[in-house]
């Protein structure tokens, strides 16, 4: 996610949860192979069927599958169990529903995120089931800490299923929580807050889908007290539980997507709808494979390489705001990253008058509803200071 190829960290001095975070090849600088495009809805059910083709169980830490869906359980220091998808998607939407995993310490995410560290997210603590925090960032840039907002969840998000969704434009990127939208970006916005217009998500999107051990003893000051830890594994195992999901790719029909050249826009991206490019996976449950499907009611798109319909969206009337919340240092970045010039904004917005920021969180933009502002976080966090956390350099786990 923040991180390049080219630094490779000791998994016994970093969270295991960095093999989710990051890119094999940034095709930003370098030439990298093409990315294997969906091209089509997929809808998986995990309460039924087990290892889904697109998204498998995870290579690395167990995952179960249960008459609720499938667990990704934290159980020790180092655990980060993970389901990603193995197709990307070229604009296009996720719903998923899921219980987040429970405790302090535990942070749970579903995450978009491109080969060269175009990011957009939902993240949990565990010990906050009342709130969920959305955030962005564009090609790795972490020089401002702004972009992120906490959103109010209905009820126990550990004890019960909510909805989750995420829709990504080029004219917009909307979160929902339960089909309310908490929360809209634009290109406007995003280039406010970074201050460049180089920086709103626009690269084929991979979604990682899992759980980490923010909060372990043995991590940083700063991210431990962002994931409210630290962790008491003898309370565990904390287990987030995802139900199922829909993920649509709004380049309907591509097989494959090619970086063109170095500037990670939109128009740079090569989309291919050659059937041979399309390598498809089978299934570890072949009598269970999900359905794919391709909605009939979508609209035609603006994407300058490819005449991709968008799916439109029915969702209840409220109030879609932009938000900029303070500066917030010391927080580490989805899924358990960091950068080597310091922590990550997680969307975690400070109260007025606290030592990392002021909450001045801004409803930039309306739909039909006045403004109202997204409250803040109930933590503030303070500098990790990760001065010599980068010292190793040794393989990583990769997904």
């Amino acid at each position: 996610m923040k991180f390049q190829s080219t630094l490779l960290f000791a998994s016994a001095a970093l969270p295991a949860a960095f093999a989710q975070t990051w890119t094999a090849c940034n095709p930003l600088e370098k030439s990298c192979p093409c990315d294997p495009a969906l091209g089509t809805t997929y809808t998986f059910d995990f309460t039924k069927g087990k290892g889904s083709d697109i998204f498998p169980p995870d290579q690395y830490f167990k995952v179960r599958y249960e008459s609720d869906g499938v667990h990704l359980p934290v159980t020790k220091k180092g655990d980060a169990p993970t389901i990603a998808s193995t197709k990307f998607i070229l604009e296009g939407r996720l719903d998923c529903t899921l219980k987040i995993a429970p405790g302090k310490g535990i942070v749970s995410s579903l995450v978009f995120q491109s080969d060269d560290l175009d990011e957009i997210d939902y993240e949990w603590i565990g010990s906050k089931p009342l709130e969920a925090q959305s955030n962005y960032f564009g090609k790795g840039n972490t020089e401002t800490y702004n972009r992120g907002a906490t959103h109010v969840v209905s009820s126990d998000a550990a004890q019960n299923f909510h909805k989750y969704s995420i829709d990504w434009t080029q004219e917009k990127i909307v979160w929902y929580l339960d089909d309310v939208v908490v929360r809209t970006l634009t290109p406007a916005k995003s280039a406010e807050l970074y201050g460049s217009n180089n920086y709103y998500p626009q690269t084929p999107m991979q979604i990682k889908i899992g759980a980490w051990a923010a909060g372990d003893p043995s991590n940083e000051p700063g991210v431990i007290e962002w994931s409210d830890g630290p962790i008491n594994y003898k309370n565990g195992p904390f287990e987030m539980v995802v139900q199922s999901l829909t993920l649509t790719d709004y380049s309907t029909g591509a097989t494959e997507y090619c970086y063109s050249d170095k500037t990670g826009s939109f128009g740079s991206i090569k989309v291919s709808k050659d059937p041979v490019k399309n390598v498809k996976s089978t299934s570890s449950a072949a009598a269970e494979k999900p359905s794919k499907t391709v909605s009939s009611t979508q609209k035609p798109s603006t994407l300058s390489t490819s005449a991709a319909p968008r799916k439109p969206t029915t969702t209840k009337a409220t109030t879609t705001m932009e938000i900029a919340p303070a500066v917030t240092s010391g927080v580490p970045d989805s899924l358990g990253g960091y950068t080597p010039g310091g922590p990550q904004n997680k969307g975690v917005s400070t109260s007025a008058g606290s030592p990392t920021g002021t909450a001045d969180a801004a409803a930039a933009e309306t739909s039909g509803a006045s403004a109202t502002t997204v409250p803040n976080s109930a933590s503030s966090v303070r500098s990790a200071g990760f001065g010599g956390l980068f010292a190793v350099v040794a393989a990583l786990f990769v997904l």
